[in-house]
């Protein structure tokens, strides 16, 4: 019995975490609006000591203005750019740190990351 609960966690954490894997890459717009919208709620409430509540709206709103602004054509090449260079800036930290600081790595790794977002968001806009 213990060990078909733990074979139902593992199933359910590998589930999860393909589902987050393949809205990354097959909607990476979604994604974006989604991340950054629960980053603004937490942000406001734990930092900026907002109620919870109010950390929702604030959450949802800006997860709903991303995604309106990144389906339109100014805010996608805006927001889709910025939220690009974001994702290389994040690839790059993660390379600078795991090849023991080499500056060669981590400036390959952000311009590859990059690239690469950037790519996925001009495949989801044209979806």
């Amino acid at each position: 019995m213990g060990l078909l609960v733990i074979e139902l966690i593992i199933g359910g954490v590998l589930l999860v975490a393909f589902t987050i894997i393949g809205l990354f890459f097959g909607h990476i717009i979604l994604f974006d609006s989604i991340a950054i919208g629960l980053v603004a709620g937490l942000v406001s409430h734990g930092l900026l000591e907002v109620h919870p509540a109010i950390a929702l709206v604030i959450g949802i709103a800006v997860f709903l203005v991303l995604f309106f602004l990144q389906n339109t054509k100014v805010g996608f090449w805006i927001v889709g750019g910025l939220m690009s260079l974001a994702w290389g800036l994040i690839f790059a930290s993660m390379a600078y740190e795991f090849t023991g600081k080499d500056m060669i790595w981590t400036y390959t790794v952000f311009g590859l990351g990059t690239l690469i977002i950037f790519l996925l968001h001009l495949k989801a806009k044209n979806t």
